[in-house]
C-alpha cells in the first residue's frame, strides 16, 4: 500500500492523529501545516522566560490516547509523564465566594451542597446521571465513529430507539438546558464553561455538550511539561 500518498491538512491534534492512523497502514502521509510549529490549539506562550499552555491545559480521555498509541506499536507512557488530578478546578466569584469540583463526584456533590444547599447538590447529581446517559449514547455512534456526521449520527442513535435521540438534547442550547437542571445561577455558569472547550458559547452550542462533565470524570490528568508536549 505503499503506493497510495496521502495529505493531510492541518497538524492540530485532529490531523496528526489521522496522519498517523494512515501511516501505521502503510500509507506515505505528508502533513501541510500553515503554523510554524505543529500543534493546533496546543501553543506554548513565553511568559518571563517560563512556557505556559495557551490552549488546553489539562489531560482526558487516556484510554483512547493509549488505544492509539498501541495501533502504533508504542506506549503513551513511554512518551509521556501523566498525573491523575484529584481537584479538577477552583470557580470563584465575587465576595470571596470559592467552590472545587473535584474528580470523586461525590466529594463534589458534597462541595456545592455546603456551597448552594442540598437541593443544588441533588440536582448536581441527576446532572451527573444525565451526562453520562449523553456519552454513553453518543460513544460508539459518534464519538468513536469513523466518519460522525449530523445525518449519520441521526440514523444511528434512531436505530438504537427514539428516546435515544431525545436523551443527548441536540436542539436545545446548553445554557437553556443548565438552567433546567440548576436553580443557581452560579452553576449554570460554571458548567456552561464547557461549551468554551469546543469555542463556542453555552447560548448557541447545544445541551449535548454537557457529555463533558462524565469525560472528566472519568479521568482529568496533567501533562509534566506541558499540555504542548
Amino acid at each position: 500500500m505503499t503506493n497510495h500518498r496521502v495529505a493531510v491538512v492541518g497538524a492540530g491534534i485532529g490531523g496528526l492523529v489521522a496522519a498517523l492512523e494512515l501511516a501505521v497502514q502503510g500509507f506515505d502521509v505528508t502533513v501541510f501545516e500553515r503554523a510554524p510549529r505543529a500543534g493546533g490549539k496546543l501553543r506554548e506562550l513565553s511568559v518571563n522566560g517560563r512556557p505556559v499552555d495557551a490552549g488546553p491545559t489539562v489531560f482526558t480521555l487516556r484510554s483512547v490516547f493509549e488505544e492509539i498509541f498501541q495501533r502504533a506499536g508504542s506506549r503513551l507512557a513511554d512518551h509521556l509523564t501523566l498525573t491523575p488530578l484529584e481537584t479538577l478546578a477552583r470557580h470563584a466569584w465575587d465576595a470571596g465566594q470559592r467552590l472545587d469540583l473535584y474528580a470523586d463526584p461525590e466529594r463534589s456533590a458534597e462541595a456545592i451542597g455546603a456551597f448552594a444547599g442540598p437541593e443544588e447538590a441533588r440536582r448536581y447529581r441527576h446532572f451527573c446521571g444525565r451526562a453520562r446517559r449523553v456519552f454513553k449514547t453518543l460513544e460508539t455512534p459518534f464519538i468513536r465513529a469513523a466518519r460522525p456526521g449530523p445525518l449519520t449520527l441521526t440514523g444511528r442513535v434512531l436505530a438504537r430507539g427514539p428516546g435515544q435521540l431525545r436523551n443527548i438534547r441536540p436542539f436545545a442550547s446548553l445554557w437553556r438546558a443548565l438552567g433546567r437542571e440548576f436553580h443557581d445561577p452560579r452553576l449554570q455558569q460554571l458548567f456552561g464553561r464547557y461549551a468554551t472547550y469546543m469555542g463556542s458559547s453555552p447560548f448557541s452550542a447545544p445541551a449535548t455538550l454537557m457529555l463533558i462533565a462524565h469525560v472528566e470524570q472519568a479521568g482529568v490528568w496533567t501533562v509534566e511539561g506541558g499540555m504542548y508536549r
